[in-house]
């Protein structure tokens, strides 16, 4: 009896020993790799980009977002509607885990309790937007010089404020401030993102690591006709959407039944997106203008999309030259170039893009913001590689007082390591 209590004393130590040995090792599963570097512009220019690369845990992850957006001088501020707070929680728990666990680390970020129904933990967004009007097409291997898939994205945007309005001293636009997110998550699928206006989920345009790229365009059609009615749902907003897609879908099937199966609301704008993949295959996904109905478009070699319902004008001998914001012009422009030839270079993606940016026009009224092409991004699905120039400013043309001479960075390629 006493030498097998020696024996289980003997055992105990070194048993506690040990443990104590390993609780003392660092542990490498929980730590964040984080990098942020400025790579266009500056505090003199319009637009100063972040890249920001994390690679850690999700909760991590999300932490160091909020700590990017708390040093931004982003708030997270109560909200009376606990019932709406707690459901959001809850659906992300069941239907987002991914979010859910970002969601458990920006509210750690803060100082929060993250079961605290005062706040809602699922977006972070800057300033209010407006509108934008951008052109992407997307390329089939079939359709390339290279032989790679190819998405092709003009991003159209004013450079003002949320009233439209040059920003005043001391202000920035809403615009300002783009992030180029590269994340390597411990759970979902690595990807390569320009984000804006929301930290957690303002994906405008991204690829992952298994090759899928997503773009949003605003609606412009829908407004028209219905008008505007902004909510605060339960579900995706506009641009979670497409965070969801990067973390969860690695081609244009489970896309489409991720897109069919959740549920979707507009926190700002009415959108519709295209989404590609590495075997060629793309689809638009947008809303009836009521948003009582879906629509899956199926790409046929080149597929383009630029700010119209591309289900009510499929006729394009049929579409009017003029109209919703000059997106019919410009979608009739980009269905001419892609039928022109059967290969396109790299350098012909971006000159048909070039060709349907928005003007250099010197604006009207001083106090009015003018629309820009803020970048011109180039994604290729096999390389897992995007190309991107952002706006940074114009100057008055001295050969022409009706036109500007528009400043953009460098175009510049980031590869994601898978």
């Amino acid at each position: 009896m006493i030498r097998f209590s020696k024996n289980v004393v003997v055992s105990a130590i070194v048993g506690m020993a040990f443990l104590l040995s390993m609780m003392a090792m660092p542990s490498t599963a929980q730590e964040l790799e984080y990098k942020e570097t400025v790579i266009a512009g500056g505090p003199d220019k319009f637009a100063e980009v972040r890249h920001v690369v994390l690679k850690g845990s999700n909760f991590e992850i999300g932490k160091k977002i909020g700590e990017i957006a708390k040093r931004d001088g982003t708030p997270i501020l109560p909200s009376g509607n606990h019932i709406m707070n707690r459901a959001k929680r809850e659906y992300m728990a069941k239907n987002y885990p991914i979010l859910h666990e970002r969601m458990r680390g920006l509210a750690a970020a803060y100082g929060l309790n993250f079961s605290d129904d005062s706040y809602d933990f699922s977006g972070l967004f800057q300033k209010q937007m407006t509108p934008s009007g951008c052109s992407v097409t997307f390329y089939p291997a079939s359709a390339t010089v290279g032989g790679h898939n190819i998405l092709s994205r003009n991003y159209d945007f004013i450079t003002g404020d949320m009233t439209g309005r040059k920003p005043q001293k001391g202000q920035l636009a809403m615009m300002a401030r783009p992030i180029l997110f590269e994340i390597h998550p411990d759970q979902g699928y690595p990807s390569l993102s320009l984000c804006v206006a929301e930290y957690l989920g303002g994906v405008l345009d991204g690829i992952n690591s298994e090759g899928l790229v997503v773009a949003i365009l605003a609606d412009e059609e829908s407004g028209g006709k219905v008008g505007r009615e902004p909510g605060d749902e339960v579900g995706m907003h506009e641009l979670m959407g497409m965070r969801y897609l990067l973390d969860n879908c690695k081609n244009v099937e489970e896309a489409k039944e991720a897109l069919l199966s959740l549920k979707h609301y507009y926190a700002i704008i009415p959108c519709h997106y295209i989404i590609g993949d590495r075997s060629g295959k793309s689809f638009i996904f947008e809303f009836a203008s009521a948003r009582n109905r879906s629509y899956i478009i199926d790409g046929d070699g080149p597929q383009c999309v630029t700010n119209h319902l591309v289900f009510h004008h499929q006729k394009i001998d049929e579409i009017p030259e003029t109209g919703i914001g000059g997106s019919l012009r410009r979608y009739k422009m980009l269905d001419d170039s892609i039928k022109a030839k059967e290969k396109f270079t790299i350098e012909d993606i971006a000159a048909i893009n070039a060709q349907v940016a928005i003007p250099p026009n010197a604006p009207r009224n001083p106090a009015i913001a003018p629309g820009r092409t803020l970048w011109y991004a180039q994604y290729d699905l096999e390389n897992l590689t995007l190309t991107v120039k952002f706006y940074l400013g114009e100057k008055p043309d001295p050969e022409n007082e009706k036109r500007v001479i528009l400043e953009y960075s460098p175009s510049k390629l980031y590869k994601l390591q898978k």
